[in-house]
């Protein structure tokens, strides 16, 4: 129940077109409950002869059950009807016709306004829930990344998500429309007749039972059907995307295997689900024909002494019939409530998650550099146990180009991933002048961060786009001076459009240098003082590592830089170069001193075939 009260808190932005809907709701349920009551006068004066009718009023009168409640209050409403239309119409026959067609028309006038207003404040709270859960994915750190598939956030952000929507602005309009209606009738129920109407409540509770018993076994199986579809999801796009190693190592039948084993899992648990949704009809539909028959028994019992005709049995009966309906809608609102519940539980699981890396009390604004970036006795674990960085010392100078070389799993890129706080480190300190980098609000820090990995992501859109990442405005002098000083301009005039080229999904439409460039040249329309390049250039082959390289002398140029590398050649020319082994710095030195000493720098250049 938590999960929808939370889901229903959603609506608080929207109570107006709720207010409407509760409006138009309340028209329905009384037009619905005066057509009930029109049933009996079309009956009794407009499908009948004079001499029939006389005799259908004493019958009437011979009813010992007196008008009270809404019966009466209908009653009194039609009489000051009737004798306003009296002076327009010719005959009582043409005024009750008249207003059960009025009737008919105020309904579905108001089926429509209220159905118009839920579907907007529904579908309101939804776009809301998404905008929630995207605010919660985006502030999320790169731990919380680590521990959820990509194909398991997928699914929750977008099928329980649409599980979600299906409910609140489709089945919940039904919910509360088809409540205000049933109260409505079995008001005009009680009125009708009160000990016709106790002995249909007495069996009433055989309709309730199965929706009580089914809705609980149908939350859990649903739940279970959801989690069997994120692990399938979760195989399908690692297949997918690895699928060139899987062709490579000929994996095809093993992966065809454990995708069906994930498929027969989902089956397997959305069968369950489908089972008990699938009883649920029929059981009631049982019941139901069960307590009807014992209603006739009751009623002609009731009839044989006297105590009600048959035709207000009629009329009770009619609106018996008009409270079917309801409830087995209210039956398939249930099942759509119970599987948006389970989806809620799983899009709230990512929203309350907590966030590990997040702004200190007030923290203050970062801007920028003045003396020098200090590693101080850093220590650092993406789990337990398992330490990466032991005890790092590294300062870097403002205004200098610091590279970190070492041999693989030294914690290189896990250093890199620390300054702009991808994570934070679980001993020591990273300062700058002096102030702990925690100290400082991540927007403020990251603004002044320039970021440029081994795997470039470039977005679906222009490339203008993607060098200006995030501008509403574009200052194109500076674009085009950026785009110069990384070498992209070059190959950007090339494109048809030019600087409104779409790069396409994954830049599928750049080559591997091509996209660096833009990165380099997204970095320098940034124009951060602090940089970071995490193996830039490891993956380019050597044509195109010049040119980039020559676009990352300028992207440096003035600015505090930290260089991961595993190509030596690459940072030889670094004011500094510290050598990472073991999860901490072993040496420091210029290339020639580093050369000098014969320790892990040289044999690492030996490797590379830099040293003779």
């Amino acid at each position: 129940m938590r999960p929808l009260l939370r889901l229903l808190g959603f609506f608080r932005p929207h109570l107006g077109w709720v207010a409407v809907a509760v409006a138009g709701m309340v028209g329905v349920a009384f037009s619905a409950v005066f057509m009930l009551f029109l049933i009996k006068p079309v009956f009794d004066e407009v499908l009948v002869n004079a001499d029939q009718a006389v005799a259908v009023a004493r019958a009437a009168r011979a009813d010992r059950i007196p008008q009270v409640g809404v019966v009466k209050a209908l009653q009194e409403w039609f009489d000051v009807a009737k004798e306003e239309l009296r002076r327009h119409l010719p005959s009582d026959r043409s005024i009750i016709l008249l207003l059960a067609f009025l009737a008919v028309v105020s309904k579905n006038v108001f089926v429509y306004l209220g159905n118009y207003a839920f579907f907007r404040s529904g579908l309101g709270a939804v776009k809301d829930l998404r905008d929630r859960l995207m605010d919660a994915l985006l502030a999320q750190s790169a731990e919380f990344y680590q521990r959820q598939p990509t194909a398991t956030l997928m699914s929750r952000a977008t099928n329980d998500v649409e599980q979600i929507t299906n409910a609140i602005s489709d089945r919940l309009s039904n919910l509360f429309q088809d409540s205000f209606t049933l109260l409505g009738v079995l008001a005009f129920v009680f009125s009708l007749h009160f000990k016709l109407a106790v002995a249909s409540v007495i069996v009433a509770p055989l309709l309730v039972w199965p929706l009580v018993h089914f809705a609980q076994r149908l939350r859990r199986r649903a739940f279970q059907s959801q989690e069997r579809l994120g692990e399938m999801n979760t195989v399908l796009d690692e297949v997918l995307k690895g699928q060139r190693v899987v062709k490579a190592f000929c994996m095809e039948a093993f992966e065809a295997a454990r995708f069906r084993d994930a498929t027969s899992k989902h089956f397997r648990a959305n069968l369950r689900a489908r089972k008990v949704q699938a009883m649920t009809a029929p059981v009631m539909e049982i019941l139901g024909a069960a307590g009807f028959l014992a209603l006739f028994a009751y009623a002609s019992h009731l009839i044989g002494r006297g105590e009600m005709t048959v035709g207000t049995f009629s009329s009770f009966l009619f609106s018996l019939y008009a409270l079917y309906a309801p409830i087995k809608r209210l039956n398939n609102v249930n099942v759509a409530l119970q599987t948006a519940i389970a989806s809620a539980q799983r899009v709230f699981q990512v929203i309350d998650a907590p966030v590990v890396v997040r702004d200190a009390p007030g923290a203050r604004t970062f801007s920028g550099v003045r003396t020098e970036i200090r590693f101080a006795a850093v220590q650092f674990a993406y789990e337990p146990d398992k330490p990466v960085l032991t005890g790092l010392d590294l300062v870097i100078p403002a205004g200098q180009v610091v590279a970190l070389v070492g041999p693989s799993g030294a914690g290189k890129s896990t250093l890199a991933q620390l300054l702009p706080r991808f994570w934070d480190v679980t001993g020591g300190a990273i300062l700058v002048d002096g102030v702990d980098i925690r100290d400082y609000s991540l927007a403020s820090l990251r603004a002044h961060i320039g970021l440029v990995t081994q795997e470039t992501v470039l977005f679906n859109t222009t490339i203008r786009a993607n060098i200006a990442y995030g501008q509403k405005t574009v200052d194109e002098e500076r674009l085009r001076r950026a785009a110069q000083a990384a070498f992209a301009e070059e190959f950007i005039l090339e494109f048809p459009g030019g600087y409104d080229a779409v790069v396409g999904e994954a830049a599928v439409r750049l080559s591997g240098g091509q996209r660096q460039r833009l990165a380099v040249a997204r970095a320098l329309y940034k124009d951060p003082p602090i940089l970071v390049l995490d193996e830039a250039t490891s993956a380019l082959d050597a044509e195109a590592e010049a040119v980039v390289q020559r676009a990352l002398d300028n992207l440096m140029r003035g600015r505090t830089t930290l260089v991961i590398a595993h190509r030596l050649a690459t940072v030889r020319h670094a004011d500094s170069i510290a050598v990472m082994d073991g999860g901490r710095i072993v040496e420091q030195g210029t290339h020639v001193e580093l050369l000098a000493t014969g320790g892990v720098y040289r044999r690492l250049a030996t490797l590379q075939g830099m040293v003779d």
